[in-house]
C-alpha cells in the first residue's frame, strides 16, 4: 500500500475547489456563509432554489402536476350535491307513499 493519490493532480483540483467564489450571505449567527456561490453568486441555500413558474403558460403546467385525484374540484363537488340532492328528493317521494 502506498500513500499516493488516487489520481494525478489531486492536489491542484483541490486548490481550485477552495479558491471558488464563496456565498457570503449573512448567517443567523452572525457569521458569513463559506459555501461555494452559484452563478447567480449565492450558495444553494441563500439563493439558488427556484422561485417557482412565473408565467400563465407554467403556472398551469404546475398546476396540473399536482393534481392527484379531483375530489375536491368544483366538477367532482357539484357532482356530490347533484346526488345528494336527488337522495333528498327520492326520500320525500318514499315519505309521501
Amino acid at each position: 500500500m502506498t500513500d499516493l493519490p488516487h489520481a494525478p493532480g489531486w492536489r491542484a483540483h483541490l486548490d481550485q475547489a477552495q479558491a471558488a467564489p464563496r456565498c457570503g450571505a449573512k448567517r443567523r449567527d452572525g457569521l458569513s456563509c463559506t459555501s461555494p456561490a452559484m452563478k447567480n453568486g449565492r450558495c444553494r441555500m441563500h439563493g439558488g432554489k427556484s422561485t417557482g413558474p412565473r408565467t400563465p403558460e407554467g403556472l398551469e403546467r404546475a398546476r396540473k402536476a399536482r393534481w392527484r385525484h379531483g375530489h375536491y374540484s368544483a366538477k367532482a363537488k357539484a357532482g356530490r350535491a347533484e346526488g345528494r340532492r336527488a337522495i333528498k328528493e327520492l326520500r320525500a317521494l318514499l315519505a309521501m307513499l
